[in-house]
């Protein structure tokens, strides 16, 4: 088995695939995706695939409004589709109620691992330990300080979470099957768009209405894995304190919204006497500037692991990766490419779905190229 292959087998609950077709269903913040697939690795084919957006998803949603709000949409996609989608459902978690570590345990069998894990993760999980589901994928053996080591990804999700995401399919009348993390569904739909080959080291920028995630994939392997709280509706309360408007106009300026790069973009705002557009991006950039420092401290993490480690290029996704501008900025800032993350681009049957829309999708096709024998 290699390293990406041991990945893509991490879950929880022992829940696993059971058949050869289910769908990636994303429960965002704000909307819902869903994709479904057919065939396999290498000729995959778009069967189904849906954005559900929340009607009522601004900040200030509480979370079981939001949580009934999926239910409902869910429930009445599943029901247009007249059986033509498949009923077993993957679904992730992501947040601070999720923590990936990479630790190095003595060497051991599996077997003698998967029986002493709960002690042994215990000084690694900042939760107690009956409140979480744990689990673990080795990766492979190490020498450390002349002792042999493995190196092991230790994964662990409050149950609280895991229980939400399982309640809310199972309501909608879908077979929960497996519970994914979204940093790994990201680098599944990098490794489905770019080969597991691809001798460059990325950077993946996922940012949703709540969480960003940021996951860096060397030779198969993430290296880096964070999610931070600086995401969308980070951008929309910024905007909604300074316009003094409610949630629903934030959003609708946010859609509009440009960062201005360079003097040459403000000279042109004010030019065009677009007051509320040098207004805008006054307001995002400190925002923007917070997520950057972010970003910036997953990559000096890495850097600092070797002298020879580089990273080639930053791939964004997630629904506020749409922010006007956003990837000049980063480009400037972080002097590395940035581009949109297009997870459909070797998926045959997906040329109808609109280039912007695309990035949104991108934990939804990581789930959905699940098959059995994943996690076995």
């Amino acid at each position: 088995m290699t390293l990406a292959e041991a990945l893509k087998s991490i879950r929880f609950d022992k829940l696993r695939l059971k058949s050869k077709d289910a769908i990636g269903v994303d429960l965002g913040s704000t909307s819902i995706k869903i994709v479904h697939l057919k065939g396999t690795a290498g000729r995959w084919k778009l069967h189904r695939c849906a954005h559900l957006p929340l009607t009522n998803a601004g900040p200030d949603v509480a979370a079981p409004e939001r949580r009934a709000q999926a239910v409902g949409l869910l429930k009445e996609y599943v029901r247009k589709q007249k059986g033509a989608l498949a009923k077993n459902a993957v679904v992730s978690v992501s947040g601070n109620s999720v923590i990936v570590r990479f630790v190095k345990f003595p060497k051991m069998s599996r077997e003698d691992l998967s029986k002493m894990i709960v002690i042994e993760a215990e000084p690694y999980i900042p939760f107690s330990i009956p409140e979480v589901n744990l689990d673990f994928q080795i990766l492979g053996d190490v020498v450390e300080d002349a002792q042999k080591k493995m190196e092991t990804i230790l994964v662990a999700a409050k149950k609280e979470i895991i229980n939400a995401r399982v309640e809310i399919v199972q309501q909608a009348g879908l077979d929960p099957v497996m519970i994914d993390v979204d940093a790994f569904a990201l680098q599944n739909a990098f490794e489905a768009s770019f080969g597991t080959t691809t001798p460059e080291t990325v950077l993946l920028v996922h940012i949703g209405a709540f969480v960003t995630t940021m996951v860096i994939v060397e030779n198969g392997v993430p290296k880096v894995v964070r999610d931070v709280f600086i995401a969308g509706n980070a951008v929309t309360k910024a905007l909604q304190r300074n316009f003094q408007c409610d949630g629903k106009q934030a959003e609708s300026m946010k859609v509009r919204a440009q960062i201005l790069v360079t003097p040459e973009d403000r000279e042109r705002a004010m030019a065009d006497a677009n007051k509320e557009s040098l207004q805008m991006s006054t307001v995002i950039l400190p925002v923007m500037k917070d997520l950057l420092a972010e970003i910036q401290r997953s990559l000096d993490f890495y850097l600092s692991q070797g002298s020879d480690r580089q990273v080639a290029r930053v791939l964004l996704s997630g629904g506020a990766s749409r922010l006007g501008n956003l990837m000049g900025y980063l480009a400037q800032e972080l002097r590395l490419p940035v581009e949109a993350f297009d997870p459909f681009q070797r998926i045959d049957g997906a040329q109808s779905i609109a280039p912007e829309l695309r990035p949104l999708f991108a934990v939804a096709v990581g789930l959905a190229l699940r098959r059995e024998g994943d996690a076995g």
